[in-house]
C-alpha cells in the first residue's frame, strides 16, 4: 500500500510541480533560491570526494549487525545494501549543501546519520561550522565516526542515542539552530515532535529540510501541518524534499517545485 501511495503521490506532484527555474515566480527572494541554489550547476569542491565515498560504500559487501528498536533483535546487513536504501541521492545531498551555504549556517543538526553521506555535504560548506548529527544504530554511529575521521571532517559531532530520548537535551544546548535536516522516524507524530522542539532554536535565517514528505500518507500530513505552521513564512515541495524558511520579513508563501 505504502508503494503504491508513493507512486500515486509522484503522479500527482509532476501534474502540479512547476516554477522550474523561477518561471512564474514574483517573489525575489523566491527566484534567487530556484536560479541560484535549487538549480546550481556548478561542481562545487567537495562534491568529486564525497561522491567516491559513496562508490565505496555502493561497493562494499562487508555485513554489519544492525538493531531493530522495534523489536531490540539484531539484523544483518551489508554496507552496501544500506547505502542504497538509505543514502540520499546525489541530486538531493549536494542540495543540503547548496542551502547551508546559501545561508552561511554555522549551526547544523542533523537527525539520522546512517553511513553519513549527507553529514559529510552538511559539513563541507563550512569547515568552521558545528555540525551535530544523531544516529540510533552502534554500528551506524562507528562506521560513520571512522568515515568523518578518514576523510578529515573535524568540525562533526557524532551523538548515538533514541531521538524521542537524547534530542531534547541536544537542542538545549544549542544557541541557535542555522539549519536542521529531519531524516529519522518517518512518522507524522514524531516528525511534529521533532519540529516542534527545534523550532525553539531557530532564527531569522534559519532552514529546515525534511526528507521523503511523500514516503506515506502519515509523512505527508505531517509535512502539510509544517507548512501551515504560523511560524513557517515560506515552504518549497521537491517531492523527495520538503524545505521550510521562517525569515518574517516574508511573505506567507508555499510552492511546488519541479526539481
Amino acid at each position: 500500500m505504502k508503494k503504491l501511495f508513493q507512486i500515486i503521490s509522484f503522479v500527482q506532484y509532476c501534474f502540479v510541480a512547476k516554477h522550474r527555474k523561477g518561471f512564474g515566480i514574483h517573489s525575489p527572494f523566491v527566484f534567487h533560491l530556484l536560479n541560484r541554489v535549487f538549480f546550481e550547476k556548478e561542481a562545487y569542491y567537495c562534491y568529486k570526494v564525497i561522491e567516491s565515498v559513496r562508490q565505496q560504500f555502493l561497493a562494499n559487501h562487508q555485513k554489519i549487525y544492525l538493531t531493530d528498536y522495534g523489536t531490540g533483535g539484531k539484523r544483518t546487513k551489508t554496507i552496501a545494501e544500506i547505502a542504497h536504501k538509505t543514502i540520499k541521492s546525489r541530486k538531493y545531498a549536494q542540495l543540503l549543501f547548496r542551502l547551508v551555504n546559501s545561508n552561511h549556517s554555522q549551526q547544523i543538526l542533523e537527525l539520522g546519520t546512517s553511513l553519513g553521506i549527507s553529514t559529510m555535504y552538511l559539513a563541507s560548506a563550512n569547515l568552521k561550522s558545528n555540525v551535530v548529527t544523531i544516529e540510533g544504530d552502534s554500528a551506524l554511529c562507528d562506521l560513520a565516526k571512522k568515515t568523518f575521521y578518514s576523510n578529515n571532517f573535524q568540525n562533526i559531532t557524532v551523538i548515538e542515542g533514541n531521538l524521542d530520548f537524547v534530542l531534547e537535551d541536544v537542542v538545549s544546548k544549542m544557541d541557535t539552530l542555522d539549519f536542521v535536516f529531519f531524516d529519522a522516524n518517518h512518522t507524522q507524530v514524531a516528525t511534529l515532535k521533532y519540529f516542534s522542539i527545534c523550532l525553539a532554536k531557530i532564527n531569522k535565517n534559519t532552514i529546515f529540510v525534511f526528507d521523503d514528505i511523500h514516503w506515506s500518507a502519515d509523512m505527508q500530513r505531517a509535512w502539510y501541518q509544517i507548512a501551515e505552521h504560523p511560524a513557517v513564512r515560506l515552504s518549497i515541495d521537491i517531492f523527495g524534499m520538503g524545505i521550510v524558511w521562517f525569515d518574517t520579513d516574508l511573505m506567507k508563501q508555499q510552492y511546488i517545485v519541479a526539481f
